[in-house]
């Protein structure tokens, strides 16, 4: 389970007197982006429910973190997820099976985006899309907490992040200690009873003792295997477009087919480490193209598209009838012109 964690910042005891507009969203970004940086460890109990389409589940979990990489996380229903930095592990109690994933460092690319970037450039677009009200001050997990509300700006209701929220911001620490969001049909609450910040907690914590009698299992029970190009071609039910448009310096890595959505992907990479990527939809599988404010709309040939740029990587996404197809740009060096150069000689 993945944590989407919405970081805010500090505001004056006037503003939480009574509910009004909050104008300074930058020097709200920057307090929470320094709020994430000073915080090493923490300990929580935390609930979290979803409504979707009238189901409702409620999970409730204990949390340990040390950052950048440690973690362990025990879930009520038996589940439990560690980590150790270098490898991590996986619990179903139910099913008695444990996923082990191993060198986890040896697997995340050399330049990872910085945390700090990420949430700032996260943020930025949250704010820049809502109206932010403060409505006053409020307990929860015993401290004392800003409660934040966030509703669509109404020319800026195509952003990913245009939607209501609700965020109890820790007084101290300015850590969000409840959220909820509500779109349409679906509700998420998540409630933080209790939480320690900044301790010493001890590292056998984030080790696991896999049960003698537990099946075993790697990433590779789940992954795709391999694929060469040829082999790609005869796994689809459809024919694969030219790469007449892929420069010479780039070789073939690697392709992959995901038959549960029916998506081929494509790796190109050259000399350097930079790597081109594609991913191809057939048509009638793929989702529309919904451009947010992020993404610019651009041409590629005679077909509609958009560009984007985020975390030192470029994404260009097109559909041409056959195929929604999405390419993914490492090299920063490429301008936006050669990338869609390259992209319009996919066909």
């Amino acid at each position: 389970m993945k944590r989407n964690i919405f970081l805010f910042g500090s505001f004056s005891f006037a503003f939480l007197l009574s509910a009004c507009a909050v104008e300074d969203t930058e020097q709200i970004v920057e307090n929470a982006v320094a709020a994430q940086e000073d915080l090493e460890s923490y300990y929580a109990e935390v609930t979290s429910s979803f409504v979707f389409d009238g189901e409702e589940e409620t999970m409730n979990y204990k949390e340990w973190i040390i950052k950048p990489d440690h973690y362990r996380t025990e879930m009520d229903d038996g589940h439990i997820f560690v980590s150790d930095g270098e490898q991590s592990w996986s619990y179903d109690e139910e099913n008695n099976t444990v996923m082990v994933n191993e060198n986890i460092s040896e697997e995340l690319p050399d330049e990872t985006p910085d945390e700090s970037d990420m949430i700032r450039q996260m943020l930025t677009e949250m704010l820049n899309s809502n109206e932010v009200i403060a409505e006053g001050k409020e307990t929860i997990a015993d401290r004392s907490t800003f409660h934040l509300s966030l509703t669509p700006i109404e020319d800026k209701e195509d952003s990913i992040y245009s939607n209501n929220y609700e965020i109890w911001i820790d007084e101290e620490t300015y850590l969000p200690l409840k959220m909820i969001w509500e779109d349409d049909d679906f509700r998420s609450e998540t409630i933080y009873h209790h939480i320690e910040y900044n301790i010493d907690i001890d590292m056998e914590k984030f080790t696991f003792d896999i049960p003698e009698d537990a099946e075993i299992q790697s990433m590779d029970n789940y992954m795709p295997e391999s694929l060469t190009l040829d082999e790609l071609d005869e796994a689809t039910d459809f024919d694969l477009p030219d790469f007449d448009g892929i420069p010479e310096s780039y070789q073939f890595q690697d392709a992959m087919q995901f038959d549960n959505v029916n998506e081929s992907m494509i790796e190109f990479i050259d000399n350097s480490g930079n790597y081109l990527m594609l991913s191809l939809f057939k048509e009638g599988d793929s989702h529309p193209i919904e451009n947010d404010d992020s993404e610019e709309d651009v041409e590629i040939g005679r077909y509609e598209g958009s560009y984007s740029y985020m975390y030192d990587m470029q994404f260009l996404r097109w559909d041409t009838g056959q195929f929604t197809i999405e390419l993914i740009a490492s090299d920063d060096e490429l301008s936006q012109d050669e990338l869609i150069e390259i992209a319009e000689g996919i066909r």
